[in-house]
């Protein structure tokens, strides 16, 4: 196998460590006043006003998989915002006039809306662009948080202007049945959910802002007899009249409340152990006319939106956790500034797995796959509150393989190549136990491929772990190309003596050895090069030993997305896009090919140069009587 000529190989480590993001980090905010979205990139504190328009009404924004997803109380309905060209991609109707309130993902084509006055939650199809059910909760529902497979739905009880409110509860729903499991009753108006680093769910009790104040109630998922029964287990007084809350990965926790025509005031408390460090009587000062507290665990802050009077020019405070102490203001973000959302870097060149090739569940699988395969795909779970001591754990973001389960991931726009020292690092979710102060091990053998057939496996030791993955908890998931500094499992491409590497394939270890009383099955969260080149389909050579379609990349697109594929001999390959009905809307290529590996671009158009609607679209590479063929989901 040839290698890489030192030189040549050095010049190719510095360009893909090079900055390449098409979108840096980002805060978005929501202007509700003049129903606009406005941005500032943190990488200069630049603000651009008013890039987008909303509908009315704007409640609330998140990010998910490099896309903003905006909730419209007024016109009932969701926007979905590309951060490559700040445009509004697609609008999904909700139920007229239900004033959607909150969104979370619950799978992989799926997510909860909870709808503040028809006291539901909308099941949105993301595929279809529609509300597939309605699943009733209590009264005035607010916050949905995911813990595990689990929906905690906050209900307020607001009965009306001017009614009492009635009894806060949490509902919680099964996602993976879509049905409600259990009913907790918690104080007045409960407003928000977070996730202690001890596995607790705190809840927000705001109070009925008259003689009803603020506090915190902790639910605890594992009570009761056979240690499966959630409940409410502690009460932590706070004061005031409280909305949003954040809690950062050491447990501090922070809970914000509107405050006077001066100020917003902040409160604090120790979510370990319920010790209060700033109440309704003793306030951190901030901006006046604040709803929401956003943690930033890469910089160690929160970021406040504040309007310095309501509905008037809106800015975004950084509060640092460190100093208890605003360290910054920014300029004007727009006109009531209300909401905002924190988007992570966005890579021209990833340094992650790009596909799922293969999976085959063990015993016990399960855990997770209704993420698949965005829990798998992409960097190691970014969460605020991960440490040693608390790892992934949330479908979200890992995939159970089950007892001897296997999974094989295949990298696209880029390739591992053996550099100086690890070239990729296996991050599942091993932790630190608080019981024995040592690792919770779910091991996996790792071994890697150049086609996706052959595979070498690296070498392991099964009395030391020792070539082993999920051996090594993650320490910080936002450097995770510096394996000194992220943890995770490290793997040297010199050790199989391999140059370069195209697939990763991971084995839970299964009964080789059991990994102790606690013994659990591997957990994948994500794999990532550490040395990598772009995949320009030309170098290194690839000699492929089978037919082999990759996903598109991106996916979900818009403008255009790129088709890869590799042919192991000459042949006349056909390579065309059909719709869920089986229609053939566009032929990409149809002629002679020669063995390696292909790049194919599809602009979205059919035959006729008329670009076709938002759904779900299937590639079918057809050689000789092979054929292959990939989902593809278009978001215009």
């Amino acid at each position: 196998m040839q290698k890489l000529h030192p030189i040549i190989l050095s010049i190719l480590l510095i360009l893909s460590k090079l900055p390449s993001a098409d979108v840096p980090r980002t805060i978005f905010a929501i202007n509700g006043s003049a129903e606009t979205i406005s941005k500032m990139t943190l990488d200069n504190n630049r603000i651009t006003q008013n890039i987008a328009r909303t509908g009315q009404v704007p409640n609330h924004i998140i990010a998910y998989n490099d896309m903003l997803y905006i909730v419209e109380s007024g016109t009932s309905d969701i926007k979905i915002l590309d951060p490559k060209t700040d445009r509004i991609v697609r609008t999904i109707a909700l139920m007229p006039g239900a004033n959607p309130w909150d969104i979370e993902f619950v799978g992989h084509e799926r997510a909860f809306v909870s709808n503040y006055v028809m006291n539901t939650v909308a099941v949105v199809d993301l595929t279809e662009g529609k509300v597939s059910q309605e699943i009733p909760v209590g009264r005035g529902p607010e916050d949905i948080f995911i813990v595990d497979n689990l929906a905690f739905v906050t209900n307020t009880g607001y009965a009306g202007w001017g009614l009492p409110y009635e009894g806060g509860t949490v509902n919680i729903i099964d996602i993976l049945t879509d049905a409600v499991i259990d009913t907790i009753a918690v104080p007045t108006n409960p407003q928000k959910a977070a996730l202690a680093p001890d596995g607790r769910v705190h809840v927000l009790c705001t109070g009925d802002y008259a003689e009803e104040v603020g506090c915190v109630v902790v639910i605890d998922l594992y009570t009761g007899p056979a240690w499966n029964e959630p409940a409410v287990v502690d009460t932590i007084e706070l004061g005031g009249a409280p909305g949003d809350l954040a809690i950062t990965a050491n447990g501090q926790a922070y809970a914000i409340a509107w405050g006077d025509d001066m100020n917003g005031f902040l409160y604090s408390y120790d979510a370990l152990n319920g010790t209060v460090s700033h109440a309704a009587d003793n306030p951190i000062l901030v901006g006046p006319n604040v709803g929401q507290v956003l943690y930033d665990g890469r910089e160690e802050c929160l970021w406040i939106p504040t309007m310095k009077i309501w509905g008037g020019d809106g800015y975004v405070q950084k509060f640092d956790v460190a100093t208890d102490s605003v360290v910054w203001t920014s300029d004007v973000f727009g006109n009531g500034t209300q909401k905002v959302a924190l988007l992570e870097k966005i890579w021209e060149i990833t340094p992650w797995a790009d596909a799922v090739v293969a999976f085959s569940p063990g015993a016990g699988a399960g855990f997770g796959q209704n993420y698949l395969p965005d829990n798998v795909l992409g960097p190691p779970d970014q969460r605020p509150g991960l440490n040693d001591y608390m790892a992934s754990n949330r479908p979200q973001e890992v995939l159970s393989l089950g007892h001897g389960g296997e999974i094989i991931l295949g990298f696209a726009d880029n390739i591992i190549i053996d550099g100086p020292g690890a070239d990729f690092t296996v991050f599942e979710n091993p932790f630190i136990s608080m019981i024995d102060d040592e690792p919770f091990v779910e091991a996996g053998i790792v071994a890697v491929s150049q086609d996706g057939i052959d595979f070498i496996e690296f070498p392991y030791d099964t009395a030391s772990w020792q070539g082993l993955a999920g051996v090594t908890p993650t320490r910080n998931s936002y450097e995770f190309t510096h394996p000194s500094v992220s943890g995770g499992d490290a793997f040297d491409l010199a050790d199989v003596g391999l140059t370069w590497a195209a697939y990763v394939k991971i084995t839970d270890l299964g009964d080789i050895k059991r990994e102790g009383p606690w013994n659990g099955d591997f957990d994948l969260d994500a794999v990532v090069a550490v040395n990598y080149i772009a995949n320009d389909g030309g170098s290194p050579v690839m000699s492929p030993r089978d037919l082999s379609l990759q996903q598109n990349y991106p996916n979900p697109f818009n403008a255009g997305t790129t088709i890869r594929f590799a042919i192991p001999f000459d042949g006349v390959v056909s390579l065309d896009i059909f719709n869920v009905s089986g229609q053939r809307l566009a032929s990409l290529l149809n002629g002679p090919v020669q063995t390696g590996l292909h790049v194919v671009e599809w602009d979205g158009c059919n035959r006729q140069g008329q670009p076709v609607s938002s759904g779900v679209y299937l590639a079918r590479l057809k050689v000789g009587e092979r054929i292959e063929a990939i989902r593809m989901t278009l978001l215009r």
